[in-house]
């Protein structure tokens, strides 16, 4: 495996339906939809033209799992730079020469790719010890420039050997939710205790005492109320 390549087995096993990446990472799922297959239209000579490649990895077709974990931490990140208004006219070319020209696959996964809010950039080398900023690149058009670490955005991912690992997922507030691929098979979990939180919601779904559910899973009363107010 190249030192740039995520582990094989971040790409081989589906975890989530474009629907569920979709509803984990709080994007609507006709833009992951888009995200994952591209765009493409049809010239009056009835000719298939390709307007934009996909974005994010998947293994398949179909409504059944499609999305490896790479691919979920690809949709996220995605999803935090367009709210983060990185236009993708923006992000398209520079994901492309991340490719093409400097063998990054999976950039979106990579603790090397950050965001100013404005551009893509790539991270080269290490941090200057004596300034505490890197030497970070505007990959769309090469331009060197200089500034703080810009990771504001993505604190919330915590990343092993340079890729991404684990989610903790914003919409939770103060309750420790996460996605890892070696937790749970990539579900949402609340960390502090190591169970889904579909698991925690389908008790109360089926009638029992949210102050009970809690007490059961040794969790505060409101962070149960948390759990339930996301997933309405």
């Amino acid at each position: 495996m190249d030192r740039n390549d995520p582990p094989a087995s971040a790409y081989e096993v589906p975890l989530y339906t474009l629907t569920e990446a979709a509803r984990i990472v709080r994007a609507a799922p006709s833009t992951v939809h888009h995200w994952a297959r591209g765009y493409t239209f049809r010239t009056p000579e009835g000719v298939i033209q390709v307007e934009a490649e996909p974005l994010i990895t998947t293994t398949g077709v179909g409504r059944k799992p499609v999305v490896p974990f790479v691919g979920l931490a690809e949709t996220y990140v995605l999803n935090a730079f367009r709210n983060a208004g990185v236009p993708m006219q923006r992000i398209r070319p520079a994901l492309a020469r991340l490719n093409d020209e400097m063998g990054v696959a999976a950039a979106l996964a990579s603790e090397r790719l950050k965001t100013d809010g404005t551009e893509l950039l790539y991270e080269y080398g290490e941090a200057d010890p004596a300034s505490g900023v890197s030497d970070l690149v505007v990959v769309r058009n090469g331009q060197r420039v200089f500034t703080e670490i810009v990771e504001k955005s993505l604190r919330t991912i915590t990343y092993d050997r340079g890729w991404v690992q684990s989610i903790r997922l914003p919409q939770y507030g103060d309750v420790d939710v996460r996605v890892d691929p070696d937790i749970n098979w990539g579900q949402p979990t609340v960390a502090t205790i190591g169970v889904r939180v579909q698991d925690i919601l389908s008790r109360i779904r089926a009638g029992e005492d949210r102050h009970a559910v809690a007490q059961d899973y040794e969790l505060a009363s409101l962070e149960v109320d948390c759990l339930s107010a996301v997933a309405a």
